[in-house]
């Protein structure tokens, strides 16, 4: 296998507050991420457990837009 995919299941929380235009915007927001993961091959199917590779942790960096 030379490549798989990662799901995560979780939540994302944003907080929305009025500017100066009188328009909602996000000012804060949140990635919860649970232990629930599935993994699946380049076929997409999936990756049993015992079946998934070792990787290096890649960490959810998500910024807000300007």
């Amino acid at each position: 296998m030379d490549k798989f995919t990662k799901r995560t299941a979780g939540f994302v929380i944003q907080t929305f507050e009025k500017n100066h235009k009188e328009q909602f915007v996000c000012t804060h927001q949140e990635f919860v991420a649970g232990d629930q993961c599935d993994y699946f091959n380049d076929q997409y199917a999936l990756i049993l457990r015992g079946g998934v590779p070792e990787y290096k942790y890649q960490p959810y960096t998500m910024t807000l837009q300007e």
